[in-house]
């Protein structure tokens, strides 16, 4: 008798292991374990399967109309930042589903929409990209740029004897600071395709050039009409101590740009005289370049 009992003792302890060995990350029927893990450069995201007895996988990243069908995708996040629920389903050659869900955390995206009206909150969101008002003596101080939609635009903040009466815009849009105009005011990196000269002001008289010179002198051609096609609010008076201008480019004034833009900016009175430099011209002073938003998620790579 006391055999008996033994023998059946273990079989309900076997039962015990069999059914506690269960979890929300197997399939019972098909033996499907659904795992993956991360990897992120900012918002782009590398995502390694780590699925045991499927053959075929269906991920919802959390900013997709679709499902991607990729063992181990790639995918930029442009539109949702913050929190994102990413769920895998791995499936096998019979059907079987097994998923699991992990939560992603993403920079996060903020909807802007820069207008040119000399009301700034619009910027709000966007970081500066240069700043020299502890260091620099100059008019101009902070420079923000946002570049999404169809405009490069731009704004420069300085103090008050920033006027922008007349300007030269130099614009590297090749992304390659040795070809363009080389200029000895910013010796560790100008290389500028583009020039816009006159007054910083919307169907004004100024224009913007094409540099022409291969050895990267001063040589340009300008582009008949293309002034009008600068957007600006004009100076605006923040308050005693700060002025302030906002201004657009089109993208298409610029020709075929490359993934970063960049440009310096000398301030001149309306003498042609110049006034300031920005940045500030020293031995190691360079273009201040803007890396352009990728703004479209695409599908998953």
């Amino acid at each position: 008798m006391k055999k008996i009992k033994l023998f059946c003792s273990l079989i309900i302890f076997s039962l015990i292991i069999s059914c506690g060995s269960d979890n929300n990350e197997v399939d019972t029927d098909g033996g499907i374990i659904a795992d993956f893990s991360f990897t992120n450069n900012e918002n782009l995201f590398q995502f390694t399967n780590l699925s045991q007895g499927a053959t075929s996988y269906r991920w919802d990243l959390g900013d997709l109309s679709f499902y991607c069908e990729k063992e181990n995708p790639t995918f930029r996040y442009t539109k949702v930042g913050g929190e994102i629920k990413v769920t895998l389903t791995a499936i096998n050659d019979q059907g079987n589903e097994s998923s699991i869900t992990k939560v992603i955390i993403a920079p996060e995206v903020f909807d802007i929409n820069v207008a040119i009206d000399g009301s700034f909150d619009d910027w709000e969101n966007v970081a500066v990209l240069y700043d020299e008002s502890e260091s620099g003596t100059g008019s101009m101080q902070k420079i923000k740029m946002w570049g999404a939609g169809d405009n490069i635009n731009i704004y420069v903040e300085g103090n008050t004897t920033m006027l922008m009466e007349l300007v030269d815009i130099f614009i590297d849009s090749d992304g390659d600071s040795s070809t363009g105009f080389l200029s000895w005011q910013w010796p560790e990196g100008s290389g500028a395709e583009f020039l816009f000269e006159g007054p910083l002001l919307s169907n004004s008289w100024g224009a913007f050039y094409q540099h022409t010179d291969p050895n990267g002198g001063w040589g340009w051609a300008a582009l008949a009409g293309s002034g009008a096609n600068m957007s600006s609010s004009g100076i605006v008076s923040i308050d005693a101590e700060t002025n302030a201008i906002e201004f657009s480019i089109p993208k298409t004034q610029l020709g075929t740009l490359d993934s970063k833009i960049s440009l310096a900016i000398t301030e001149l009175n309306s003498g042609w005289q110049a006034v300031a430099t920005f940045p500030e011209v020293s031995g190691t002073s360079r273009f201040v370049t803007y890396e352009l938003p990728i703004e479209s998620s695409g599908f998953c790579e």
